[in-house]
């Protein structure tokens, strides 16, 4: 089966390098943005103080302070709900699936692909018997 993509040849590869291309490389996440990290808690709770300060300084110059009372409780909502979603974070953004990897939790899926599979190939190898009758039949 043909790719969609072709592969890089050495020499294509050899010419993009000298023009300064690199292959992607996946960057991690950094300290202040990981909720397994210590610092990610420290910045939120850094944060969350800041608007319940701010809130405190409203309220003495008679200003809104909805503004800081909608920060201070949305700040801790959102890490607790960062810190939910990355369990999937990995799967989701920082690689790309192989086929066996989105196959590997549906059965179903692999079922079917297994029969598309076998299908394929039974096509192919009678597409094969054909173009060697017709061979043959030309080099009569």
């Amino acid at each position: 089966m043909q790719q969609a993509i072709p592969s890089l040849t050495p020499e294509i590869k050899y010419r993009l390098e000298e023009q300064g291309f690199q292959p992607f490389k996946y960057r991690p996440l950094p300290d202040y943005a990981n909720p397994h990290t210590l610092s990610y808690w420290l910045t939120n709770a850094g944060l969350g103080a800041l608007c319940l300060i701010g809130r405190h300084y409203a309220c003495q110059q008679q200003s809104i302070r909805i503004l800081w009372s909608t920060a201070a409780i949305a700040i801790p909502l959102y890490a607790i709900a960062t810190n939910a979603k990355l369990d999937g974070l990995r799967q989701n953004n920082f690689y790309r699936k192989t086929l066996d990897d989105r196959l590997e939790l549906h059965p179903l899926t692999r079922r079917a692909w297994e029969r598309a599979k076998e299908t394929n190939k039974g096509y192919q190898d009678q597409l094969r018997e054909q173009i060697a009758t017709l061979e043959a039949e030309l080099r009569k």
